[in-house]
């Protein structure tokens, strides 16, 4: 039961951070031309383009939030190894893991909530150089924390399969990395 979920959970997650991340690249594509074509337009042309601004914001904030969800299902994002490390395999270095986990998905939940606030308040307000619903931009919010928050149920359930001894295999990233 545990292993299947956790099976599930890992395909499941894959899967959207992998299009998470790919939608993330191309954002960051997007914003580079934008920010580059403003550029070389401002100085070059002496011309410069209200909306870019705007746009290259839009951008970075769902590039950011796009690759949330993969920093934390491959272990990328802030985190204490330095002081877990040198007993990361005792059973108190699980403890604390787990702990650190059920602690994220506390406040990844509490997040997930405050964004639906966001969305719900930035559908009244609009952006001023492109009148577009800002509520449109803070989607990516919810959405990334829900999709990040499936991935720390992922890790809580492996930490707890390792815990009572149930063997579960690598998350799929891992066992590419070690294919390769």
């Amino acid at each position: 039961m545990l292993r299947g979920l956790v099976v599930g959970l890992d395909r499941f997650n894959s899967v959207t951070t992998s299009i998470a991340g790919k939608l993330a690249t191309v954002a960051l594509a997007v914003m580079t031309v934008i920010v580059t074509v403003h550029v070389v337009m401002r100085y070059g042309f002496n011309y410069s383009f209200v909306w870019t601004e705007e746009i290259a914001r839009d951008l970075m904030v769902w590039m950011t939030f796009l690759y949330f969800p993969t920093g934390h299902k491959k272990g990328m994002n802030i985190a204490v190894e330095f002081a877990v490390a040198p007993w990361a395999k005792t059973i108190p270095g699980k403890l604390l893991k787990l702990a650190l986990e059920l602690l994220a998905i506390v406040v990844l939940v509490t997040c997930f909530k405050l964004s639906l606030g966001l969305v719900a308040r930035g559908m009244h307000t609009s952006s001023q150089a492109l009148q577009m619903t800002l509520g449109y931009v803070y989607m990516v919010v919810p959405i990334c924390f829900g999709i990040t928050f499936l991935c720390a149920v992922e890790n809580t359930l492996r930490l707890l399969a390792g815990l009572v001894g149930v063997e579960v295999p690598v998350p799929a990233h891992e066992a590419v990395a070690l294919a390769d």
